[in-house]
């Protein structure tokens, strides 16, 4: 904090696991202070985050790189491509608000999305921060579980969800496994599913419906196909 108060930003990169104050209660100290508030934080760290830790972390940054033993090379890549994009995005996203606020269509998809709740289900956090930042931009609440088998306690424990967003490959139970299981459950069998993989294959589609699924997207995620998809399967 020291360092703040005497030197200007333009980024932050924090680590969750610090030797004097946790990494958490660091982030909302500078979220608080009205000079720090702006500074976009980047969060590095291999803590595994549950449910609550991922919310806390949401509320003060929209991105995250995970430790690995890979050279950090790939942090400053990273952080590179964030400042970027933070620079060519912003005044197409103060446009694209102020469009949604107005806007018909706009105004419809939030009505049909707003305070349903989904679940994430993919094993790299990555993932889960930037699909749950986005979609909570539209009201929607968030569940995450991490593989499929939790996917699944998941859906025994919170019979609010809605639709669930099941990515394919995972380690203890892939998303194939996850859905023809959850598709087994009589009280599961009208859930929208729609999978989530990295592949771009032709049989990909017919492999995920045959598993229960509704539909299909594939990765890098398209926002506003999913926007789509999820107001046809929400509705």
């Amino acid at each position: 904090m020291s360092l703040l108060k005497e030197y200007t930003f333009d980024c932050i990169i924090l680590d969750l696991k610090l030797p004097d104050i946790s990494g958490f209660d660091l982030l909302d100290t500078i979220k608080a202070q009205p000079g720090l508030a702006h500074i976009p934080v980047i969060i590095n760290t291999a803590m595994e985050l549950d449910q609550e830790k991922m919310a806390h972390i949401m509320k003060h940054t929209e991105a995250m790189v995970l430790k690995s033993n890979k050279s950090n090379d790939r942090l400053i890549d990273e952080v590179s491509l964030f400042m970027n994009k933070l620079k060519q995005d912003a005044p197409i996203s103060s446009r694209s608000i102020n469009n949604m606020s107005t806007g018909k269509a706009s105004s419809t998809m939030e009505k049909v999305l707003r305070d349903k709740t989904i679940l994430i289900t993919d094993d790299d956090m990555r993932n889960i921060f930037a699909l749950s930042s986005a979609l909570q931009a539209y009201d929607l609440k968030i569940v995450i579980a991490n593989n499929g088998r939790e996917a699944i306690e998941k859906l025994n424990a919170h019979e609010e969800i809605d639709l669930v967003l099941m990515d394919i490959m995972m380690p203890e139970m892939d998303g194939y496994e996850a859905m023809r299981a959850i598709r087994g459950k009589k009280n599961f069998a009208k859930l929208p599913l729609i999978a989530l993989t990295a592949k771009a294959m032709k049989n990909d589609r017919e492999k995920c419906i045959e598993a229960g699924a509704n539909d299909y997207i594939s990765k890098p995620v398209d926002m506003d196909k999913l926007l789509s998809m999820l107001r046809v399967w929400l509705s």
